[in-house]
């Protein structure tokens, strides 16, 4: 009964396209009472807004917070079937968990001890995230961010330096005649808002030589600001094509080892394009959909057509590539990183020992043709002697 129980309740909480109808309805009025408690907790700050139906609007608000609740208490018991207090433990730590935590929260306090107004409203605010859970463009951001967190960061440390460096410009230039400029920190509000182009005109140069820094500032700003949003924006464009493999599914199901897949990268190349070289780092396998192409390694030549794959070696010996891919004719290939090999091979262990398979033969292959080349370079011993 309890395994009968566990199994219900994962279909239950299941995600995806192919999650069963009733985890799909459980996932739509779970998100209908998230939108319609935020959207309650945003206009109850409009005073008198309710009226009469105040009672009955609180109540609406009082069911969706209980199957919240109820939402998370199984979440949690669900963790503990899988593996005890230690998943419970990692659920409750993990950001789902917490921002589950926090939409719950004002709900016990507020019936155990009472909570003041304000809180509520914050809380209530964080709510709105449980949605990510259900949002695949949210569950991109975050990736996008994550994945593109260095360069972000570079780009903030440019702005900030950009933005010191044009308020202290103009703190030399307008500090004799302009109050407003009477110190750098004072500057920085008027460079970050001609940098951002917003130009509440509040704050403004006085001096020719301060009106034409200001205009050099505000052209820096136009290309400076400009940075962080073209990252994101290649950024979602790179995570987006990553996941196109499902839009192409059909192209892919040519590749016998990989029908089973969702997820990974398409790419192109024209004839003649030297793929991977030899004694590069390897960071993608390909698996060849179209085409042929011919690798040069210390076996000799080999040519690959279409359902063949290659560059695995690498992934699974964490080693430099032994041998350099070129293209024969026109090719197009499923690319699967680090990252996406070792989930898509997690879950189907006849794939990983199919793949490693092929390496050790490989891999063999060479062994064996080093040891006769050695062989046939080594003079006999007799003939030494002789």
């Amino acid at each position: 009964m309890r395994i009968d129980f566990d199994d219900r309740l994962r279909d239950l909480l299941a995600l995806g396209p192919t999650a069963s109808p009733r985890a799909q309805a459980y996932r739509w009025a779970l998100t209908a009472c998230i939108l319609g408690s935020t959207a309650y907790v945003v206009l109850d700050t409009v005073p008198g807004l309710w009226g009469g139906f105040a009672p009955w609007v609180g109540l609406l608000d009082l069911l969706g917070l209980s199957l919240m609740s109820v939402d998370y208490l199984l979440r949690l018991r669900l963790a503990w079937s899988d593996d005890g207090w230690g998943a419970v433990g990692r659920y409750a730590l993990s950001p789902y968990g917490l921002i589950d935590l926090a939409a719950v929260a004002p709900f016990a306090l507020v019936l155990l001890a009472g909570m003041p107004a304000d809180a509520v409203t914050a809380f209530g605010v964080f709510r709105f995230l449980k949605l990510a859970r259900y949002s695949p463009a949210l569950e991109t951001l975050g990736t996008v961010v994550l994945n593109e967190l260095w360069s972000l960061l570079s780009a903030l440390f440019i702005i900030v330096l950009l933005a010191i460096s044009a308020a202290t410009l103009l703190y030399f230039a307008e500090r004799q005649v302009n109050p407003a400029f009477a110190s750098v920190p004072n500057a920085m509000w008027w460079a970050i808002v001609t940098l951002t182009t917003v130009g509440y005109g509040d704050v403004v140069p006085l001096t020719a030589l301060g009106r034409m820094l200001a205009g050099i500032v505000a052209v820096l700003g136009l290309c400076m600001f400009a940075l962080p949003a073209s990252i994101l924006a290649s950024g979602f464009a790179a995570e987006m094509h990553r996941r196109s493999f499902i839009a192409n599914w059909q192209l892919v199901s040519k590749v016998p080892f990989f029908t089973s897949l969702s997820a990974g990268q398409i790419a192109g190349a024209a004839k003649g394009e030297v793929v991977m070289q030899e004694g590069d780092s390897g960071e993608y396998m390909y698996c060849s959909v179209s085409g042929r192409v011919e690798g040069a390694g210390p076996s000799g030549r080999f040519v690959l057509k279409a359902g063949d794959f290659f560059g695995e070696i690498a992934l699974l010996e964490r080693c430099p590539r032994i041998a350099t891919v070129r293209t024969l004719t026109r090719c197009q290939f499923l690319m699967l990183g680090v990252r996406d090999f070792n989930k898509f091979v997690a879950g189907y262990p006849e794939l990983l020992a199919s793949i490693k398979a092929v390496a050790r033969q490989r891999l063999g292959r060479d062994s064996e043709q080093r040891h006769t080349a050695d062989r046939r370079h080594r003079p006999d011993r007799r003939a030494r002697q002789t």
